[in-house]
């Protein structure tokens, strides 16, 4: 189908949705730490995002959540919802769900996610899905892929291997797929897009006073809930890394035990319904040190380019027994590396250039973030070994980029632009070929 360009509108001059965003941008969360200027020119950044938004959307969003009431909350924690949602709503754009989800922490105790038994998705102009669903024992709505239907679908994919679609073919069949850990070495069908884990408002909450780098402890924080038995990549990066860098930083590498759940009913709360992730003392511990280490992921062959062929699973799971790496990796984001550079550390991985890492919008290395190149590990410790400010100039660049880009209202416009964009390349490719309908369907 080609997407209904009624809900789209060429460059506004203002609307009253985007007018609600620039007035209350996520931006707000900067630490009262940063000096007037760097806090002036990132929030007319956001403003300057907002203002020139090549969309102005007219439409209603549906969320289909987990409608699941049988389960514990935090096991129906749907983190890429909540950023969106937290998005649609500074802006002023009306999204509705199947079902009421994430009770709002205030006063009025309402939910960010409302059901409105009157409103359904053929009322809306895109529907939305997370991976979340993939797990639920019961199919997609029906007819949800109706050729006649007038809204977009769209899947966001923060599932962690790639078998989804030949377990399920039926999820092939979204307009949208905007895929976490996304590899740009690897082959995806065209409604692939990449995406990010981003910055929700309750993360935003715990990392909002900073303390300025020089009163940070000097540290390298590498706290890891899975290690060893974890993610390859993050096995081998700190066997080669962390004892070189524990000479110029010391490692703290404390573990937040889930007997030590938060007392006060708010964190407890939130450690709840976001399945134990939600701790204080971790997020006091972050936003005190100096650099975090942020590893994490599986490195794959680089034959055959379909992360979800069973060759390249074989491929993986061969890699990961024999402790071998290549120059590929998936499954390297993590809600760590979001918190981690919104605390002002400098934040270390891969070297997201070498590994074929893609975000919708990159961050440069040594600039934003520290990446390693695992055959040169040396030349990473020799930097920071001859120039020890680099950590404090990647720490607050990196904090400034990932509270530009990757707070909700940057998600929820990126979202629409996204959807915008593409269909403006298939209306020029319709005017161009009037058979295109036919040969995309």
């Amino acid at each position: 189908m080609i997407f209904p360009a009624i809900y789209f509108r060429d460059r506004p001059s203002q609307s009253n949705s985007l007018q609600q965003g620039r007035e209350n941008p996520s931006f707000l969360a900067l630490s009262p730490h940063l000096n007037t200027s760097i806090l002036q020119t990132g929030l007319i950044k956001i403003n300057t995002m907002i203002l020139n938004s090549s969309v102005n959307f007219a439409g209603q969003i549906y969320f289909y959540c987990d409608p699941r009431k049988d389960v514990a909350e935090g096991e129906k924690f749907q983190h890429l919802l909540i950023c969106l949602a937290e998005g649609f709503l500074e802006l002023g754009i009306p999204f509705y769900s199947n079902v009421n989800y994430w009770q709002q922490p205030d006063e009025k105790a309402e939910y960010l996610f409302r059901h409105h038994p009157e409103i359904t998705p053929h009322d809306c102009s895109i529907v939305v899905f997370s991976n979340t669903w993939y797990h639920l024992k019961q199919p997609l709505p029906e007819d949800l892929f109706n050729s006649q239907r007038r809204y977009i679908t769209v899947y966001l994919d923060g599932e962690d291997d790639d078998k989804t679609y030949s377990l399920k073919p039926e999820f092939k069949q979204f307009d949208f797929i905007l895929r976490n850990h996304y590899n740009r070495k690897l082959n995806y069908a065209q409604n692939f897009h990449p995406w990010a884990f981003g910055l929700t408002n309750r993360i935003l909450r715990e990392l909002k006073d900073v303390p300025s780098f020089t009163d940070k402890n000097q540290q390298l924080l590498v706290n890891f809930r899975h290690w060893k038995s974890g993610h390859p990549v993050r096995n081998i990066s700190c066997s080669q890394f962390i004892p070189q860098m524990s000479n110029i930083l010391p490692i703290d590498n404390y573990i937040d035990s889930s007997n030590n759940r938060p007392a006060d009913g708010y964190h407890y709360l939130q450690w709840l319904r976001t399945g134990e992730r939600h701790y204080p003392t971790y997020y006091k511990r972050l936003k005190s040190s100096a650099a975090c280490a942020c590893f994490g992921g599986f490195f794959v062959p680089a034959w055959p380019k379909n992360p979800g062929d069973l060759i390249n699973r074989i491929g993986k799971r061969l890699l990961t027994r024999l402790k071998l790496k290549s120059n590929t990796i998936v499954q390297w984001d993590s809600w760590r590396f979001w918190e981690s550079l919104a605390a002002g550390c400098a934040t270390f991985h891969l070297d997201f250039e070498k590994y074929g890492i893609a975000l919708p919008v990159m961050p440069k290395n040594w600039q934003h973030y520290i990446g390693i190149d695992l055959d040169n590990v040396q030349a990473t410790v020799d930097r920071i070994a001859d120039d020890p400010g680099i950590l404090e100039s990647v720490a607050t660049a990196g904090r400034l980029w990932a509270l530009e880009h990757y707070t909700p209202v940057p998600t929820a416009l990126r979202f629409l632009e996204t959807i915008y964009q593409k269909q403006r390349v298939d209306d020029i490719k319709l005017e161009q070929n009037p058979n295109f309908l036919a040969t995309k369907n």
